[in-house]
Formats: structure tokens, C-alpha cells, sequence
């Protein structure tokens, strides 16, 4: 938030005051600000039965943070952004998730989503991704 313009599109677009940002950074508190944005810009989002995590895309810049995880960023790139929390994305080949509820919520386009949790259950195992139920195949997901 040292940037002028990016100061500026972040009061434009969270409505916050500036005297509020302005006491939240003089503060060291610039990392709870990116929580004004979660509403609003949470791009993705993977919750099961013992978590959730999530990445926030912004005017360029991508955060991402899980329960069991810091919040890291500002990343340039959706793929620095997901690095974090990587593991909980791909863990279908290494473990039976045949248990757990899988929901995803994603503002992406279904191929880019798809890739991203390309690993995220266990083969024959079902994911929710917004709203709609798929299989994991060894060719990829199908609908359920």
C-alpha cells in the first residue's frame, strides 16, 4: 500500500476511509486490510469437512491463505499465489478423500479451475464445483 494509485483503487473499491487506512498502515496493520477485499474479490475457494482456503484476485494482484496457513502476498501471479496452499490442492493422489466433503467455488473459467484441482480428490471420488457435482476419473472429472 505504499503506492499512491494503489491506495487510491483501494479506497475506491472497499469504501474505506482513508483515515482508517491510514491509521491501519501507520499501525503495521496493512495485512488485515486485504480482508476488506474478501467479500468482493475471493476468486477461489476450496472448503471441505476440516478447512477451507481461498485466493483473492485484485486490480492484478493475487493473495491466498488457508485456515491452517498464513495469508501470503501480494503475488504477481495466480501460480505464486496458489504455491501455498498447493498441497492442500493436490493431495487426492497421496491420500483417500473419500470421506470428506469437497466443495470449490471458483470466478475462474472451468478449464483453468479444473487444472488447478486437477489432483484435489482421490480417483472415483466426487468434488462440488459451483454447484455442480463431478467424478474424478482417470481421464479427468466428469459430472456426477
Amino acid at each position: 500500500m505504499n503506492d499512491p494509485l494503489l491506495r487510491a483503487y483501494f479506497i475506491e473499491d472497499t469504501k474505506i476511509a482513508k483515515t482508517r487506512l491510514r491509521d491501519a498502515l501507520k499501525d503495521g496493520n496493512g495485512c488485515d486490510l486485504i480482508d476488506y477485499l474478501k467479500d468482493d474479490y475471493t476468486a477461489f475457494r476450496y472448503s471441505t469437512d476440516n478447512g477451507d482456503c481461498e485466493v483473492i484476485e485484485w486490480r492484478g494482484y493475487y493473495f491466498s491463505e488457508s485456515e491452517w496457513d498464513s495469508r501470503t502476498g501480494p503475488h504477481k501471479t495466480l501460480n505464486e499465489a496458489l504455491e501455498p496452499i498447493r498441497y492442500l490442492l493436490e493431495c487426492g493422489d497421496e491420500i483417500d478423500t473419500d470421506s470428506a466433503s469437497h466443495t470449490v467455488s471458483s470466478a475462474w473459467p472451468a478449464k483453468q479451475t479444473f487444472e488447478i484441482i486437477r489432483n484435489l480428490v482421490s480417483i472415483d471420488d466426487v468434488v462440488e464445483v459451483n454447484g455442480v457435482k463431478y467424478r474424478r476419473t482417470k481421464a479427468g472429472y466428469v459430472a456426477a
